[in-house]
């Protein structure tokens, strides 16, 4: 994640009551617009970062990150519906990529591709990993990740052997980026033939979904760390409303 191309986002400046809305919007279709990259990535780029102004213009690289100001029209945005706003937005971060990848000559047809499949999908994003097999062969599970723009989900699918689905078990609700859960879901597997779940940190924590139970179950098992190591790597992880700024300073310092 870290050297690959991961964000387009749109910087609000104006002071409107809908900002929380808009940045959550912005980072589910920018999220499903890089996605739909298929890990494409523009030479010597992690993202973009675009303040709304009055005009697309180029203002050149910082690092690896590329600088923009696009050009928006807020009262259209205002007056449109939700649906409307959604394409205002996928227009907007398609538009200048596009602008992007004709100044530095990057693949344009890679941008539309994912600028069509977003509109295709009705801006909902799910993306189901590759299902494995339990080793009586019975049935199959794999994990789901969807997002929502404020928080990511991960969950099980359970399926029967010819495919068909049977049950979904949410494991892990947690904050907006595979920064957070990503070194934990790289881990997934089935624990017995009726346990299926994700791990970390040699297996000393471990979250599964089972075929016989409704919710799913934590387990820490302290061999390396201690258990007060492992519950704050599961509090950094899971997913929580901070109500203040001294109530983030309270969680980021734990």
């Amino acid at each position: 994640m870290g050297h690959g191309f991961y964000d387009i986002t749109l910087y609000r400046r104006s002071d409107n009551s809908d900002n929380n809305t808009f940045a959550m919007q912005n980072h589910l279709i920018s999220d499903l617009y890089i996605d739909f990259l298929d890990g494409y990535k523009p030479k010597g780029t992690t993202r973009i970062s675009a303040d709304i102004g009055n005009e697309d213009y180029n203002r050149g690289y910082f690092g690896s990150i590329l600088s923009v100001e696009v050009a928006f029209d807020e009262k259209e945005y205002q007056l449109s519906s939700p649906d409307q706003q959604n394409k205002i937005i996928l227009d907007t971060i398609h538009r200048i990529a596009v602008f992007c990848s004709k100044r530095y000559g990057w693949d344009k047809a890679v941008f539309d591709q994912a600028y069509s499949k977003v509109i295709e999908c009705g801006y909902i994003y799910k993306k189901e990993l590759k299902k494995k097999h339990s080793k009586d062969r019975k049935h199959q599970a794999s994990l789901l990740l969807e997002k929502d723009g404020h928080s990511d989900t991960v969950s099980v699918n359970f399926y029967n052997s010819k495919g068909d689905l049977l049950k979904t078990v949410q494991l892990l609700k947690s904050f907006r980026h595979e920064l957070f859960y990503g070194k934990i879901t790289a881990n997934h597997k089935w624990f017995s033939n009726l346990d299926f779940g994700i791990h970390i940190k040699n297996r000393q924590v471990t979250i599964k979904a089972s075929l016989e139970k409704q919710a799913a179950e934590t387990v820490i098992t302290p061999i390396a760390n201690t258990p007060e190591e492992l519950e704050g790597y599961l509090r950094r992880i899971t997913y929580r409303k901070f109500t203040n700024q001294l109530d983030f300073a309270k969680w980021a310092n734990q």
